[in-house]
C-alpha cells in the first residue's frame, strides 16, 4: 500500500501532535499523517509547566478547559534545604512563593494531556496511524522522503514532502543522520516513580504538629513543585490528579550516587528519607510497583534542527535538565518554529536563509540556556544561600525575557528563540557569569567546611514574579545577595590540605 502526504509526523505525543495541529490550522488543505507507535500513552515522568509552556497550552493550543478540569493548578516552585538528616523538617530552609503565583502554571499527567493534543490534531483533519511501527525511512530532500510503516501485519510505504520528528528521546532522525550529541560536561542521571500515601504538607497533622511552620505561607505548599535539595542532587515532588505523586531524583554522577538497595524503588525511597522533609512526607508512602524508571546521561542535543525536507520538534531536538521544567518550553518553541518554516516551504516560499538562521539560533539558545542555568549548578544546589541568588536571577531573567515574549502580541512569540540573537546573547553572558561564580564559591565553601551553613531556620517567601517591574525588583534583590556572597567569599579561609581536588569532597549529609 502506497500513500502520499505533505507531512509525515513521527510521534503522536504533544510535540508531534501540536506541530501537526499548527500546520493544519495554518493550511487546512495539507495532508498530514501522524504515526504513533503506542496503543495508549503512558504517564511518563509527571511534568510541570513553566509560565512559557502554560501560555502555549492555553493561548496557542486553547487547552484551558482541559487544564482546568483534568490537571492540577500549580502553586509555583518551592525549594527545601537541610544540613543533617536528623534535623526537624520545620527547620529546613525554604525558598518559594508566599501567595499563589500570578500567571497560570499546571502539574501535568501526560497520559491525559498527550491524548487531548492528539485529539485536537485529528479533529482538525490530520490522519492517525496507531499503533504503527516505523520500520525504516529515507530522507531524500523536500518532496523525496519515504517511510515504511508496519500496522499489524501490513506494510505501508509513505511518500512525504516533509518529515517531522516528534519521537522524543528516540530522536530517530538525529541518530540516523549522526547529528545526535551527548553533553558530557553535564553527567546527570535520573530515577523516578509514582508514590501513594504521601503525607499532606498542608494537612491537619502538619498544622497541629507545627503551626508556626504552616502559618507564614499563604498558598498551598502541597500543590507546588516541591524540590528537596542536596549537594550534587535534587528531588522533584509533583502532585497528580487522583492523589498519586510523581517523585524523582536527578543527580550529577561526578558528585553523588544513590544509596544501595534491593531495587530502584527502594534506593529512591532511601534517598528521600535522608532529607528531613522527605522523611516527613514519605516515611509511610509506597512507590507503585512496575512504575519505577531510570535514565542515564540526560542531556543531549542535535547539531541541526531543520534540514532539507525534515524538522525536529520537542525532545528529538535536545534536552537539558528537568530543573525549572524547560522540556515543554522547548516543545513550544520547536513546534511553533517548525510549523512556520515547514508551512512556508509547503506554500512555495524560499526558506533556505531562514533554515540556516534557525539552526544557528537553536544552538545559541540551547548552549546559552545550558551554560547560563545548568552547567555545574549541582555543586551549589545544596547551599540555600547560593541557590537563593541563582533562583532570583534565573527566574527573574526568565520572566523579563521568555515570559514577557510569550505574553506579547508578536505572531512569532514562540518561533523566536529568546536566548538567541544579540539581546539574548547579552543576557546569556551575564547568566554564564553568575552561574560560574556561584559554582566556584560553592567549591571554596566545601573546602572551607562551611557549605550549607545557612540551610536551617531561613525562609525566603516571595510575592511572585511577573513580566514587569516586579521581576526587575527581584533581580536587583538577587544581585544584592550575589554581592554579599562574593564579599563573604573574599574572606573565606581554606585550610591548605583541603585545596586540591575540592570538587570531589562530599557533603557532610550525603
Amino acid at each position: 500500500m502506497e500513500c502520499t502526504y505533505d507531512v509525515a509526523v513521527i510521534g503522536g505525543a504533544i510535540a508531534g501532535a501540536s506541530t501537526a495541529y499548527l500546520l493544519k490550522r495554518k493550511n487546512p488543505a495539507l495532508r498530514i499523517l501522524v504515526i504513533e507507535k503506542s496503543i495508549e500513552f503512558d504517564r511518563k515522568v509527571g511534568e510541570s509547566t513553566s509560565e512559557v509552556s502554560a501560555c502555549f497550552l492555553t493561548r496557542v493550543l486553547n487547552l484551558a478547559h482541559h487544564l482546568g478540569h483534568e490537571q492540577i493548578v500549580k502553586s509555583g516552585l518551592r525549594f527545601w534545604f537541610y544540613r543533617d538528616s536528623k534535623d526537624c523538617f520545620t527547620r529546613c530552609a525554604e525558598i518559594g512563593p508566599k501567595s499563589q503565583t500570578r500567571l497560570p502554571t499546571f502539574q501535568l499527567d501526560r497520559s491525559k494531556l498527550d491524548p487531548k493534543v492528539l485529539e485536537i490534531a485529528i479533529g482538525a483533519g490530520c490522519e492517525l496511524w496507531r499503533p504503527a511501527k516505523l520500520q525504516q525511512f529515507e530522507l531524500g530532500g523536500e518532496g523525496q522522503n519515504s517511510l515504511t510503516v508496519k500496522i499489524g501485519e501490513e506494510l505501508r510505504t509513505v511518500s512525504a514532502r516533509w518529515v517531522i520528528d516528534g519521537s522524543g528521546r528516540s530522536a530517530v532522525i538525529p541518530r540516523k543522520l549522526k547529528i545526535f550529541k551527548q553533553l558530557p560536561s553535564h553527567p546527570t542521571n535520573a530515577v523516578w516513580a509514582r508514590f501513594r500515601s504521601t503525607a499532606d504538607l498542608d494537612g491537619a497533622a502538619v498544622w497541629k504538629e507545627a503551626p508556626g511552620f504552616a502559618e507564614p505561607c499563604w498558598t498551598m505548599r502541597q500543590w507546588a513543585t516541591n524540590h528537596l535539595m542536596g549537594y550534587g542532587w535534587w528531588c522533584w515532588i509533583i502532585p497528580l490528579k487522583g492523589g498519586d505523586f510523581s517523585v524523582g531524583v536527578v543527580y550529577d554522577t561526578r558528585i553523588y550516587q544513590l544509596p544501595a538497595g534491593p531495587s530502584l524503588g527502594d534506593r529512591l525511597k532511601t534517598h528521600l528519607l535522608k532529607h528531613p522533609l522527605g522523611r516527613r512526607l514519605f516515611e509511610n508512602a509506597q512507590f507503585i510497583e512496575h512504575d519505577v524508571r531510570a535514565l542515564s546521561n540526560l542531556p543531549y542535543f542535535s547539531e541541526q534542527t531543520v534540514g532539507d525536507g525534515w524538522a525536529l520538534v520537542g525532545d528529538s531536538a535536545g534536552f537539558l535538565d528537568p530543573l525549572y521544567s524547560p522540556g515543554l518550553d522547548f516543545i513550544s518553541y520547536t513546534a511553533s518554529g517548525a510549523a512556520e518554516i515547514v508551512g512556508d516551504a509547503l506554500a512555495g516560499r524560499d526558506i533556505s536563509e531562514r533554515r540556516r538562521d534557525y539552526n544557528k539560533k537553536f544552538q545559541e539558545q540551547f548552549h546559552t540556556w545550558f551554560e547560563g542555568v545548568y552547567k555545574d549548578k549541582y555543586y551549589y544546589m545544596g547551599d540555600a544561600e547560593l541557590m537563593a541568588v541563582a533562583f532570583l536571577l534565573d527566574v527573574g531573567a526568565y520572566f523579563v525575557g521568555p515570559v514577557r515574549q510569550a505574553y506579547g502580541q508578536s505572531p512569532h512569540r514562540y518561533s523566536e528563540l529568546p536566548y538567541a540573537g544579540t539581546i539574548g546573547q547579552m543576557f546569556g553572558r551575564i547568566m554564564r557569569l553568575y552561574n560560574r561564580r556561584l559554582a566556584a564559591v560553592a567549591k571554596r565553601r566545601i573546602a572551607a567546611g562551611v557549605y550549607g551553613a545557612n540551610n536551617l531556620d531561613q525562609r525566603m517567601l516571595l510575592p511572585g514574579f511577573l513580566p514587569d517591574a516586579q521581576s526587575s525588583k527581584l533581580i536587583f534583590k538577587g544581585l544584592r545577595k550575589w554581592l554579599a556572597v562574593e564579599w563573604k567569599n573574599m574572606f573565606l579561609r581554606i585550610p591548605l590540605e583541603h585545596v586540591p581536588d575540592i570538587q570531589h569532597v562530599t557533603h557532610v549529609s550525603s
